[in-house]
């Protein structure tokens, strides 16, 4: 990428992961998405707006760790394979598990989609970190590139949050009105599961978010947290001038 391309910075206090994923997606960029917390950097990576791959530094997040603790691999072979990829300069821990006879081609796209899902989903928990995004096609060297929908990894990925701070501290007050907004047109094709579907029928530009949280088709938690992947979506959208905050416990 060059130097003098685009450059979005800002920080997860300020502007939550769904909301800056929802932007990429939004406007169909390519482009990479870092984030820094502490000694860790999560980078994802963008075409069409879409995630084609994800890396972390966290050793607990790559390819074969997620392997050896799906119970794909043995610790023995984990060992075997990291051993000849430190003998493989520019070679990816995949191939090499693939060259060795441990993972079928098939199952290697399958579980980097599933790593790669991992990382998002984890981010999704972070409520602060430093964020940038650096327009522009990625190396074809920098990704084995699969397509993981970027809207429905903002669904799973505010599925997963953990503390119910992110989520209430972005709806507002449990009075706050919500109203359905027109399907943007890089949504038109996409489906929303069941439950989805079921609460956002729910909005009708009367209920208040108490009452679509304990009227929704889960628990009022989950509710909350699919209003909440709605709303970054822009498919609905709350009264600013609302007050009070919700009450509801997010449970898992």
């Amino acid at each position: 990428m060059s130097s003098d391309e685009f450059v979005y910075r800002s920080e997860l206090e300020k502007t939550p992961l769904p909301e800056i994923l929802s932007t990429i997606n939004r406007y169909g960029v390519p482009g990479v998405l870092e984030v820094v917390r502490d000694d860790v950097t999560k980078r994802v990576f963008f075409l069409d707006g879409d995630m084609i791959f994800a890396t972390s530094t966290d050793r607990s997040e790559s390819l074969g760790e997620y392997l050896r603790a799906s119970k794909i691999l043995t610790a023995e072979e984990l060992e075997q394979s990291t051993q000849e990829l430190a003998n493989s300069p520019g070679a990816r821990h995949g191939e090499i598990l693939v060259r060795m006879g441990f993972l079928e081609r098939e199952q290697l796209g399958t579980s980097v989609r599933k790593q790669v899902q991992a990382i998002v989903w984890s981010l999704c928990n972070w409520n602060e970190g430093h964020v940038s995004f650096k327009v522009g096609r990625a190396k074809e060297d920098e990704v084995f590139k699969i397509k993981v929908p970027t809207a429905r990894a903002i669904l799973a990925g505010c599925r997963r949050i953990e503390d119910p701070k992110i989520i209430t501290a972005r709806l507002g007050g449990r009075g706050s009105v919500f109203k359905r907004l027109p399907r943007p047109r890089h949504l038109e094709k996409f489906r929303l599961e069941k439950d989805e579907r079921e609460l956002l029928e729910l909005v009708d530009g009367k209920r208040n978010l108490y009452e679509l949280c304990e009227s929704g088709p889960s628990s009022p938690g989950a509710n909350a947290r699919i209003l909440y992947a709605l709303t970054e979506l822009q498919l609905v959208t709350v009264d600013p001038a609302a007050s009070g905050k919700i009450l509801i416990q997010v449970r898992g």
